[in-house]
């Protein structure tokens, strides 16, 4: 009643109900009868079945929950990923896939799904299965530790690889042990950073 700031006397007013009777139920001498439950309870902005059988206060007024808004983003193969600033400027007209997503990402951002294992975990961290979706970001800043979409000199696909920056020395480092460091000249070949990971489990 505080939090409302409702004295007795409005309530004797909203129910029709006695001073003496609104201050037994106020003081728990007496609980309110049937005819008067459904006036109280929209007095006192509660629910009904709290007043008879007590409990946390259910407010009636409608309540926002909380919701994220659906994106969709574009699929790209990894021969597409590796031309995403050209098919940006075409307004996506070529891209035929799309995934949804409930995670905020950025306007830019695509996804590939993985292939290979060069970046299945040995031991514990982040792995990328085969056939895994990644959402990567063209436009966050590299830097190293982070987990990139990368495309080499003489090739037509991205690779999704560990960056590692060792003084003057750019690695990109497969979590596969089994598979080998690629030593590149600079950072220009990044195409962006994998911030999202998607598992299919069917």
């Amino acid at each position: 009643m505080r939090d409302l700031n409702i004295k007795n006397k409005d309530l004797v007013k909203a129910t029709g109900a006695s001073k003496g009777t609104v201050s037994q139920w106020i003081h728990g001498g007496n609980q309110p009868s049937a005819k008067y439950v459904s006036a109280l309870a929209l007095a006192l902005e509660v629910n009904e079945q709290w007043l008879l059988k007590g409990g946390l206060i259910e407010h009636k007024k409608e309540i926002q929950t909380p919701f994220r808004t659906i994106k969709r983003i574009p699929l790209l193969s990894l021969q597409q990923a590796g031309e995403w600033s050209d098919i940006m400027d075409n307004q996506l007209t070529h891209v035929n896939t799309w995934i949804n997503t409930a995670d905020d990402v950025p306007r830019f951002a695509f996804a590939v799904e993985v292939e290979g294992d060069s970046m299945v975990q040995n031991g514990s961290g982040p792995s990328l299965s085969e056939g895994s979706i990644v959402i990567i970001d063209p436009e966050l800043p590299v830097t190293s530790g982070l987990i990139v979409a990368a495309k080499l000199k003489g090739t037509d696909k991205i690779t999704i690889k560990k960056l590692v920056i060792d003084g003057p020395n750019i690695y990109l480092v497969p979590l596969n042990q089994n598979y080998k460091s690629i030593q590149i000249d600079n950072l220009k070949s990044i195409i962006g950073v994998c911030i999202r990971l998607q598992i299919n489990l069917v």
